[in-house]
């Protein structure tokens, strides 16, 4: 179950805007380390899902996960299973809005079984019923932030609109999660995906090269020799290696 966003055209903080922005969302660092897994990488699979585990990663749904089968013998596995379910629980009780928290949960959750599916008529009709949603919690509660709906329930969220098809809705998204970020109620790697999507579908280049074409090909970049370093302080590896991996994995490329 590696977490497969669609490509453009179509994974504990303290208050301080440094200490977000190293964070590495969660998406990412499982699929590395389901990468790892197939590649018969045990002890850099376990390490790299702790970091996923560490960046808010706590979905169970990872124990029916083919690609991290050769990892089920392995002792560390069970206590893996036992860290998975402290992090939901504090991610439970981290949030204010816990109702909230389980929808946007269940709607991430559905973005990525329909895209999985691969049914493009579906994965539009559920984007645009996240969307419509999203419209309504943002006009509400402003940003759904740590605070009120917990990391994973953020997250979720920035899955959402990620998604979206509605670029003025998310212009306006990208603004809010930006203040979230300095308030350290968001990751900034999760602003960073937001901004290159925007800056895509509004024909524009990217400025952290997350945004690829069929064939692991990034679009344009802004100031393209300094994307790497950019992309350090995201906690992401330098394009280069991010093309091997999507051309060996042979999987779209990933929103997360």
């Amino acid at each position: 179950m590696r977490i497969r966003p669609r490509r453009a055209k179509r994974r504990t903080r303290n208050n301080s805007s440094g200490a977000t922005r190293g964070e590495a969302t969660a998406a990412p660092l499982y699929n590395a380390a389901c990468c790892y897994a197939q590649d018969g990488q045990a002890d850099a699979a376990f390490a790299t899902l702790d970091k996923a585990v560490a960046a808010g990663f706590a979905d169970s749904a990872y124990e029916q996960d083919p690609d991290l089968a050769s990892l089920h013998l392995d002792p560390r596995w069970a206590k893996f299973g036992e860290t998975i379910t402290a992090a939901k629980a504090r991610a439970e009780a981290a949030a204010t809005e816990p109702a909230l928290r389980e929808e946007l949960l269940r709607l991430a959750a559905e973005d990525q079984e329909v895209r999985a599916g691969g049914d493009e008529k579906a994965i539009h009709d559920v984007d645009a019923k996240t969307t419509a949603y999203m419209m309504e919690v943002v006009a509400r509660y402003g940003w759904p932030g740590r605070s009120l709906v917990g990391r994973d329930g953020a997250h979720a969220a920035w899955l959402v609109v990620q998604h979206s098809h509605n670029l003025l809705f998310q212009k306006s998204c990208l603004e809010k999660l930006e203040l979230a970020v300095t308030a350290g109620e968001a990751q900034a790697i999760e602003h960073a995906y937001l901004f290159d999507r925007v800056a895509v579908n509004g024909g524009k280049p990217q400025r952290y090269g997350t945004q690829f074409r069929e064939g692991a090909v990034p679009f344009p970049i802004e100031d393209a020799p300094g994307v790497d370093e950019r992309r350090k302080v995201l906690g992401l590896p330098i394009m280069a290696e991010t093309i091997q991996q999507l051309k060996e994995s042979n999987h779209p490329p990933l929103d997360e």
